[in-house]
């Protein structure tokens, strides 16, 4: 086999290997109908707390403030918060997150975060089987958030995403923005209710004219916007903290299809028309947490990611969280187990928690 095909041949795994991250680490959603669309792995959660409460996190503020599910939450931030987790998974995947959210005084707070997804080691091969090449890819949001208190009871958040993916050598690495818009409402000490938009302007232009040449074309891949209305109760004398979410997600891609035909001469003539995908899904998520004693919390949660489909796209969850002071900082160990759809997988989330 020749170089050049070689070459081609490899670009091709490198491609499959892009594939392969959309609907493995974006697991969750490939068993739903949003399967497939850009930024999988930026709706699979954040931190294990988060994640083990089932992502139903919109509208809580007392375990951690985490804007990555609503930035309107940086405003009731009352001491320095550091956070930092990674998730065991297979298939060579990996999701990680770093949290840094403290106050500005008197009625405001600041939150920033680091989410990655990758996944490594993918085996590129020639058509004769002999190894080419091995290979990742990443991505990464990176975003700071910013919220604030306009009454004792009431707050909003803005959120600015850069957004980041490495794919392959042939294409070069893109940068997309987005921003979040959340609000937040208690009704009293025990009830509190949110609403966020996400994923606003979030998306990847892509160009393969590099890649493919004359044939290469230029895509922009969007992310879903996703639409979240969440309330939580807070048992204060017993330390139950119970919380849902309803999300609506709209999800929209451009997908090309290749038709042929034959020309003149009888030989065959290949044609590209693109085609406009325009779909949409309901998500519902329920968590929990009890403070079992004041140095062991439990969590759990349920979440469905198609209300329409919810035998295969239900995902049960469960963690806890060792709180473990240490001098004058009060650190956590945190935990939480889940079932990824399908029963593709199982993911293990560990993380740390320091206050200051």
């Amino acid at each position: 086999m020749s170089l050049r095909k070689n070459k081609r041949l490899s670009r091709f795994l490198q491609i499959l290997g892009c594939t392969l991250l959309a609907f493995t680490v974006g697991a969750a959603d490939a068993a739903a109908q949003s399967g497939g669309f850009a930024g999988a792995y930026n709706r699979m959660g954040f931190s294990a707390r988060g994640m083990g409460m089932g992502n139903a996190m919109t509208a809580v503020t007392q375990q951690g403030i985490y804007a990555h599910y609503n930035p309107a939450l940086s405003a009731w931030i009352t001491e320095t918060q550091f956070d930092a987790s990674v998730a065991a998974m297979s298939f060579d995947r990996s999701l990680n997150s770093l949290n840094v959210a403290f106050e500005l005084p008197p009625s405001a707070g600041i939150n920033i975060g680091i989410l990655h997804a990758g996944v490594s080691d993918f085996d590129g091969r020639s058509t004769s089987g002999n190894p080419t090449e091995t290979f990742s890819i990443n991505e990464l949001n990176m975003f700071l958030a910013f919220g604030v208190r306009t009454s004792d009871r009431f707050s909003l958040g803005f959120t600015a995403k850069l957004l980041y993916a490495d794919y392959f050598r042939d294409v070069s690495s893109q940068f997309g923005f987005g921003i979040d818009l959340g609000a937040l409402y208690q009704l009293n000490e025990n009830l509190t209710f949110a609403v966020s938009i996400l994923d606003l302007l979030s998306a990847y232009n892509w160009d393969t004219s590099g890649l493919y040449g004359t044939q290469g074309s230029a895509n922009r891949n969007k992310f879903p916007v996703r639409f979240v209305t969440g309330a939580a109760y807070n048992f204060t004398e017993t330390g139950l903290i119970v919380s849902a979410d309803v999300e609506f997600r709209s999800e929209y891609a451009e997908v090309n299809e290749l038709s042929q035909r034959t020309g003149q001469g009888g030989s065959p003539v290949l044609s590209v028309t693109r085609e406009s995908i325009n779909t949409g899904s309901t998500l519902f998520r329920l968590g929990a947490s009890y403070e079992l004693h004041e140095r062991v919390t439990l969590r759990g949660g349920w979440q469905i990611n198609d209300l329409d489909n919810v035998g295969e796209t239900h995902i049960p969850s469960a963690g806890f969280s060792l709180h473990l002071p240490i001098g004058t900082l009060n650190s956590s160990i945190d935990y939480t187990f889940m079932r990824e759809p399908e029963g593709i997988s199982n993911m293990h989330v560990f993380g740390l928690r320091i206050t200051l």
